[in-house]
């Protein structure tokens, strides 16, 4: 079992070192680092042979096609090593992991072929949907909150809203339908789905001009994708009325009540309750006791398999 992670980073170096030791050492990680953050103080920190720093960084914009982008360049530099993957694992550089090595290698390996991708479709969700059906032009250019340009962009959301223009949640692309499905950027994939999503991003020119104007598109573009082809089977879909989100991240514990929480170890139950394999977000000096406790849990997980 050959794992590849996939890391998008902007903080935090000491923290992304340690993450990376932490993994499973027959794994290559292949990092992202926002063209906003200065990539000489990660490479400073991070000297392994396994870690490449992809190229071109995006300079990311939250809750636009940038962040689309990045994915696509670490799926890109992952599916052209000379080494095969048999799952290609999205994670950020604030990560860390819960299980042991050996159970995270045995989980992947007993489950092979699963698209641990998770989705649900938003044309049912009513309200919940309301962001989803709002155009958000000029979503990608890298405006401050609260400046001017930030200000016309929210600005011309309304009056396309208030003009009564609907972004559709189901569309066509070169012919083919689809129906919109939100799920978490934090997966784990087979490369034959990953080289679906790259050919998709190169190749369709409709389905990408739909998430350009999409909220939150790091978080549609490739679970809509899935769910609307045949790897649909393989994913992990839920049914009903939307859920909490935490409820749609099949590996990875995160508090996102009412923001995502910087975890320390007054979460250490709860995240080992949680039975996830990861656990998000994790800072240097504010959650370095948690993982402590996290290391001595994942020691003795491995001394009782």
């Amino acid at each position: 079992m050959r794992l590849a992670f996939l890391i998008s980073a902007h903080t935090d170096p000491q923290h992304l070192d340690r993450l990376i030791k932490s993994l499973p050492e027959e794994s290559d990680f292949f990092i992202h680092v926002d063209a906003k953050s200065d990539l000489k103080i990660f490479e400073d920190k991070i000297k392994d042979e396994r870690v490449k720093f992809v190229l071109p960084r995006t300079n990311v914009t939250w809750g636009s096609i940038k962040q689309v982008e990045y994915q696509m360049t670490l799926i890109k530099n992952a599916l052209e090593s000379q080494n095969h993957y048999d799952y290609l694992v999205s994670m950020s550089g604030l990560d860390y992991p819960v299980w042991s090595n050996d159970r995270i290698t045995n989980y992947f390996t007993a489950n092979k072929g699963k698209e641990y991708i998770q989705g649900i479709s938003m044309a049912d969700q009513g309200e919940d949907a309301r962001l989803y059906r709002q155009y958000r032009l000029l979503s990608e250019k890298p405006w401050a909150m609260g400046s001017l340009g930030s200000k016309f962009r929210v600005a011309l959301r309304h009056i396309i809203s208030f003009a009564g223009i609907v972004k559709p949640l189901t569309f066509k692309a070169n012919g083919k339908k689809y129906k919109l499905h939100k799920g978490s950027s934090w997966w784990a994939i087979t490369p034959e789905l990953a080289k679906y999503a790259l050919y998709t991003w190169n190749n369709n020119t409709q389905y990408v001009k739909y998430f350009k104007t999409s909220f939150g598109p790091d978080e549609t573009f490739i679970q809509t994708l899935a769910f609307n082809s045949h790897f649909a089977d393989k994913c992990i879909l839920t049914k009903g009325k939307m859920p909490d989100f935490d409820k749609l991240t099949p590996l990875t514990y995160i508090y996102y009540h009412p923001i995502i929480k910087v975890l320390n170890e007054e979460d250490y139950d709860t995240i080992i309750n949680s039975d996830k394999m990861f656990c998000r977000k994790t800072i240097t000096d504010k959650s370095d006791k948690l993982l402590n406790l996290i290391d001595k849990f994942r020691e003795l997980n491995y001394l009782n398999e």
